[in-house]
């Protein structure tokens, strides 16, 4: 069962660490109740347009529709199980992973090679560009515009989940095309290294610009503290000379 939630809802759950695009499932077993928890897991559809709780998810998780999944009634009871349990006792539900943290800089070079389509993808798989841009790919056209910038894809999903959704994506478009064409765990490590190191240039670009704009700012402010103090020492030698002067101000 735990393959079974990596490859049908890692992509955009976990159960005890963390929303994704869709909310942590920790506890959901005790958040609603057994009916429709299984009504909404097998079907999302029936419930996604007329269910108030329904909606509600729906509205907080910024409208992101989760797709019917096809599971059968034994799949769906299975998940159920495996959330309660997980829910108690956390679960090993990435399997043998290797986080990013263990990235080269080699990893990311082959991971954007992968994204761009520099390397082709070993199944004969579309690359990420087709559809998807990011930042650092440095392409003269940039990236493809029918799908999402990647750009902050692994802080919204976690390493983890990022992980799910290349090795088994469930979004609709990318699960046909990817449906014989799957990636290799090392072809998905790479792409994860690759958006990981994305992520971080784009915030440590954001550090940049917020260290200069205070120093700009200090900097003025302390131009308009010197020309203060200036003038005031200014105006109390002048008054002085007025006066010995004998000249009315």
């Amino acid at each position: 069962m735990e393959e079974l939630f990596a490859e049908k809802c890692g992509s955009c759950h976990s159960i005890g660490k963390g929303a994704r695009v869709g909310p942590d499932l920790k506890g959901a077993h005790e958040r609603h109740s057994p009916e429709w928890l299984h009504q909404f897991i097998k079907a999302p559809s029936s419930k996604l347009d007329s269910d108030p709780d329904a909606r509600a998810l729906l509205k907080k998780y910024n409208n992101v529709r989760m797709p019917d999944l096809g599971l059968s009634d034994e799949q769906v009871d299975g998940l159920i199980a495996l959330i309660e349990r997980c829910s108690a006792q956390p679960c090993n539900l990435a399997g043998a992973f290797r986080p990013v943290t263990e990235a080269t800089p080699e990893d990311v070079a082959l991971g954007r090679a992968l994204f761009t389509g520099e390397q082709p993808l070993s199944a004969g798989g579309p690359p990420c560009i087709s559809c998807h841009t990011a930042r650092g790919i440095d392409t003269p056209f940039g990236g493809g515009t029918l799908a999402v910038d990647l750009t902050h894809v692994f802080a919204k999903l976690g390493d983890e989940g990022l992980d799910s959704a290349l090795k088994s994506p469930a979004f609709p478009l990318m699960k046909d095309i990817f449906a014989d064409k799957k990636l290799t765990k090392e072809e998905a490590f790479a792409i994860r290294a690759f958006l990981s190191a994305a992520n971080r240039s784009e915030q440590d670009e954001g550090d940049t610009f917020g260290l200069l704009l205070a120093g700009l700012l200090g900097a003025a402010l302390c131009l308009v503290v010197l020309n203060a103090l200036w003038s005031r020492r200014l105006r109390g030698i002048r008054k002085p000379l007025i006066q010995s002067s004998g000249v009315v101000s």
